[in-house]
């Protein structure tokens, strides 16, 4: 008989099947959910510093609220190529776009994915679930260029004493994570793909934002 998959495989392909059931019904949805953090989203692809030529991963793309103002971002020459495992959600983001010779879309999650070219950017916007899976992250340093910009930005705890800020937190967490874990501090699996880092705190810090660079060196 097959052995079964160790504990650890098992919880990773659970969490795997809640995140695609989550996130196929949100995806109607999903759009009005995230108006609010417009800005935000704004100020993390400015942060990527993108010039025209420029390959950059969307991972987690969603709905492709991000993909215009990266399309835009790396000019007729450019490349953006966006990553999403549920197929609703990546549906809604081909017809945002329409068809588009610089932009290519992968429907598979992040610790599957083949990469059709290394990036100089990425972005990670509101993934906290991939970025709690070591996999995942093994296969993004894969997708980089050495010295690849890198920016992150999403949900986190605020200090104890914030109350009324961990309340929304909860709140949103709640209704958009399959897990918790390094909730306090969501970014710490990136940091060893990263030679330098920023990271800043927004709206009675239960939002951040990290800024950085892969290592010069694969």
């Amino acid at each position: 008989m097959p052995s079964s998959p160790p504990p650890s495989a098992r919880l990773h392909q659970l969490r795997r099947q809640q995140s695609q059931a989550l996130y196929a019904r949100r995806a109607p949805v999903y759009d009005l959910e995230l108006a609010a953090l417009a800005g935000l989203r704004r100020e993390a692809i400015a942060r990527l510093g993108l010039k025209p030529g420029d390959i950059v991963l969307d991972l987690g793309c969603g709905t492709g609220l991000s993909l215009p103002l990266l399309l835009e971002a790396v000019g007729p020459t450019g490349q953006v190529i966006g990553l999403e495992p549920c197929k609703a959600m990546l549906d809604q983001a081909r017809q945002r776009c329409g068809p588009d010779p610089r932009l290519t879309l992968i429907e598979a999650p992040a610790e599957a994915a083949a990469w059709p070219t290394r990036a100089d950017a990425t972005l990670l916007f509101f993934t906290h679930d991939l970025q709690q899976c070591p996999q995942a992250l093994d296969r993004l340093q894969s997708a980089l260029k050495p010295g690849a910009r890198v920016v992150a930005a999403g949900l986190v705890w605020a200090p104890p004493w914030q109350w009324l800020g961990n309340a929304i937190v909860w709140s949103a967490a709640w209704h958009s994570l399959c897990c918790f874990e390094a909730l306090h501090a969501p970014w710490q699996g990136l940091l060893p793909l990263l030679a330098d880092y920023r990271l800043e705190r927004r709206s009675l810090d239960t939002l951040y934002l990290l800024t950085g660079h892969t290592h010069a060196q694969a």
